[in-house]
């Protein structure tokens, strides 16, 4: 392995997020299987149902991608919000009062169609929250972005032998700092591998190696990459004035075949989200 260092980087948010997907709950593994969405497909539940959801992705186009918060839940659903009726804080607003990181509460008929991502049927109204400053505000994007930044370095890796991307990525959110709910883990692999023509697969390695995905003997996926993110602890003596998110993240399709992040740090802004984040070293094998 050759390692560079270099000084730090500031990376600056600007994807533009359409949607999200779902994993098992519990960091298990699961691709994205597509159920019919015709009515005899529907779910039903109560009649008026309520739900409280974080706002992951889509809210600059109003096609929202919502990870689900109640309780254990582990529900994924996509919504575009069109006419419904939006409040803002208590407040009457419309859709491009929405922003990514808002919670969310979704009055719908009770009825959910099992597509993947699923979609909450004939809901009435969204109101919204706005996040408190100094909350883990937009997290699921800060992931997203060191995802598609991981992804674009080293591009070699992503492909298969015969052309094309790799069939399958996989996405090891188990570790990372901010605490995200197991739906809003679920969305952000199902949304990465979405926006590079993947199958998502949420897991550790050594689940993915026990499903036969990796191969352990061999230290290589043939078909598909591995990325993951976890918290760096190397710093914890360190006292800052703002909060601060400190990891490590890496990409990886073999023993000779990895790109790593190392030391990077994200450091809330006041007013604003988490968005920018500067790595401490790169390492490339």
């Amino acid at each position: 392995m050759k390692e560079k260092r270099v000084l730090p980087l500031i990376f600056t948010l600007c994807l533009t997020l359409t949607s999200c997907g779902q994993a098992a709950a519990g960091g298990g593994i699961s691709a994205a299987p597509m159920v019919d969405a015709s009515p005899d497909s529907s779910k039903g539940q109560s009649a008026g149902t309520v739900m409280s959801c974080r706002i992951v992705d889509g809210a600059e186009d109003g096609n929202l991608l919502l990870a689900e918060l109640d309780g254990a839940g582990s529900g994924v659903y996509t919504l575009t919000v069109g006419d419904i009726p939006v409040a803002v804080d208590g407040e009457k607003a419309s859709a491009a009062d929405l922003t990514d990181g808002m919670t969310v509460e979704v009055d719908y008929s009770g009825t959910v169609l099992e597509t993947y991502p699923a979609q909450l049927a004939n809901v009435s109204s969204l109101r919204a929250q706005t996040p408190p400053g100094g909350g883990y505000t937009d997290l699921c994007g800060l992931w997203l972005k060191v995802l598609d930044d991981l992804w674009s370095t080293d591009p070699g890796l992503n492909g298969m032998e015969g052309g094309g991307t790799v069939p399958y990525v996989g996405v090891d959110l188990s570790r990372a700092p901010g605490d995200l709910s197991a739906a809003e883990k679920a969305a952000v692999a199902w949304r990465f591998a979405q926006l590079h023509g993947a199958a998502p697969l949420s897991g550790t390695f050594d689940e993915l190696a026990k499903q036969g995905y990796i191969d352990r003997a061999e230290l290589s996926w043939k078909d598909g990459v591995f990325f993951s993110i976890a918290e760096n602890h190397s710093h914890d003596e360190e006292r800052y004035s703002l909060p601060v998110l400190q990891f490590d993240a890496q990409k990886w399709r073999g023993g000779d075949g990895a790109d790593f992040f190392s030391d990077c740090m994200c450091v809330w802004p006041e007013n604003g989200v988490w968005s920018d984040y500067a790595v401490g070293s790169e390492a490339v094998s």
